[in-house]
């Protein structure tokens, strides 16, 4: 039996040629064209996307080293195996295609929900630019936000038609979801708290077991990783921050706020909408099962999903909400009442003016590269000689620098570091108890500049000192900063020649990966402080 109340959708093969089906493929066609663009616009990978691809491409032992669960970096091993793993743009192509497999997600949860195209989530998530420049990387985010989406929709799909196959899509859909991206176990939970708070109000409590059986088995398949997820929490101690609510809401505000800063608003008005909608749902005569699984997910889902965040302690990116906006825009289009007549018309034209302002604000974010470490790498590779050394001064540029030099001359990190592959904070925390870190660096620096070749420094070059590292504590930036202006005094104090070679100044290079580069060449005696 049916558990809807609401009048049942007309024939979808009657409005196959309505403007909202020829507004959703168009829509659909700008999505598959602005990622077109970011394919051909972005550039080298950056360092997290170096992480992914060694990880992948390396030993099933280091997965402890990423972020992810298994889903994503099987798929990458899988691609790399088919020969697509050896250039830029091989890797970026399989990115963008997970990236737009969010926009096939909205379709096929749309068809599930309404029998209708998906509108809401095409203009407010695929035409996103940063939704884009994020789930088009070589990472796990647009894998998981279509998941987690494909997941909001086969729940409702098995509300209405409850049975084995819907059951086991359902759960399915659950399963890849927590598989691709560990936060999506929050979502997930969401998921099931939306469709238990239907069945129980339906006082179908068969189906409230079966819910929470899938959610279940979702989460059971994550007891493999408990060793490597408590790993990388005590590996990457160094680098852990205090979890910020108002940075995290901030970041959040980064993605809402796209095309302009209005459409913070939009979103908070829409969902205003759906939660009041689902309250009214309590008065027999305003009952509606749609607004009460859409009310009760993203509630529960936002506050889980900040809780995931909290525990995690990390400092927040935008792009780890990717998954909580995706699961938000299914449970949107899912609620919103359908409007019909003129008001029909003109939701028509408030998607149209969105999508069109939507696309020209894309083109402009999409069109930064990730990291100009790429290039920096390639001109050292070029002016170097065997005897130069090349120093990277922020230690998680390594991974960039590594996959982009060709070994010309030696190089290392600030601080040395015996492994650039992969993020090895466990390395890097050994050497926060080192307290002469620096010294193998500048005794290779020194050497270099004694025998008449040049050191070539990846990154600002401030005044700098000579002074020994005094600061203590747990938190890598305190020695960061440290064991910098170490470098930076030295290469100050005994270089005869410092030139720039690059400013990093580039303004289509994310500020998130771009620095300088410059060559110290000449040696002069200042003190007696490395012989």
């Amino acid at each position: 039996m049916e558990i809807m109340t609401a009048p049942t959708s007309p024939s979808p093969a009657k409005n196959h040629r309505s403007p909202e089906w020829f507004l959703a493929v168009a829509l659909t066609i700008t999505v598959v064209l602005l990622h077109g663009f970011f394919l051909t616009r972005v550039g080298g990978l950056w360092r997290d996307e170096v992480n992914s691809l060694n990880v992948a491409q390396g030993s099933w032992s280091q997965i402890s080293r990423d972020s992810f669960p298994i889903l994503f970096p099987a798929l990458l091993r899988a691609w790399s195996a088919l020969g697509f793993g050896t250039s830029d743009f091989s890797l970026r192509a399989f990115g963008v295609l997970l990236g737009l497999g969010i926009t096939a997600a909205f379709w096929r949860s749309a068809w599930w929900l309404r029998r209708r195209p998906p509108l809401w989530p095409l203009v407010l998530v695929s035409l996103n630019g940063w939704v884009i420049y994020y789930d088009a990387s070589l990472r796990a985010y647009g894998l998981g936000s279509a998941m987690i989406a494909l997941c909001g929709g086969a729940a409702w799909n098995f509300l209405e038609r409850p049975g084995k196959k819907s059951w086991l899509l359902f759960a399915f859909t659950a399963l890849l979801s927590v598989q691709t991206l560990y936060q999506n176990t929050a979502l997930v939970a969401a998921v099931c708290a939306g469709a238990c708070a239907v069945s129980l109000r339906q006082k179908k409590f068969k189906l409230v077991g079966a819910i929470i059986l899938a959610g279940f088995v979702a989460a059971i398949s994550l007891l493999p990783y408990a060793h490597s997820i408590s790993g990388i929490t005590h590996a990457a101690t160094p680098v852990r921050t205090d979890f910020n609510r108002a940075t995290a809401l901030t970041n959040l505000a980064t993605l809402l706020e796209f095309p302009l800063a209005q459409f913070f608003w939009v979103w908070a008005g829409l969902i205003s909408v759906v939660v009041l909608h689902a309250v009214a749902g309590f008065f027999p005569t305003h009952r509606d099962e749609r607004s009460l699984f859409a009310a009760v997910t993203l509630v529960t889902g936002f506050f889980a999903f900040l809780i995931f965040l909290r525990l995690a302690n990390f400092f927040v990116q935008s792009w780890y909400f990717l998954p909580l906006l995706a699961l938000t825009a299914v449970a949107l289009e899912n609620s919103l009442p359908r409007l019909e007549g003129k008001f029909r018309s003109l939701l028509w034209g408030v998607v149209l003016a969105t999508a069109l302002m939507s696309a020209l604000f894309a083109v402009r974010v999409l069109d930064y590269r990730f990291t100009n470490l790429d290039v920096l790498a390639k001109k050292i590779s070029a002016g170097a000689e065997k005897n130069d050394f090349a120093i990277v001064k922020t230690w998680p540029f390594g991974l960039t620098f590594g996959h982009y030099f060709n070994r010309t001359c030696a190089w290392d990190t600030v601080p040395p570091l015996a492994d650039h592959s992969i993020h090895r904070y466990d390395l890097l925390a050994a050497q926060t108890e080192n307290t002469n870190a620096l010294e193998p660096l500048l005794v290779q620096a020194a050497a270099a500049l004694r025998s008449g070749n040049a050191v070539w420094i990846v990154g600002s070059l401030g005044a700098g000192t000579n002074a020994p590292l005094t600061a203590r504590g747990w938190n890598e930036m305190v020695f960061g900063y440290n064991w910098n202006n170490q470098l930076d005094g030295f290469v100050r104090s005994h270089s005869l020649k410092i030139e720039c070679v690059d400013a990093g100044t580039n303004e289509d290079v994310n500020f998130i990966e771009r620095t300088a580069l410059f060559k110290a060449s000449g040696w002069k005696e200042r003190g007696a402080d490395f012989k």
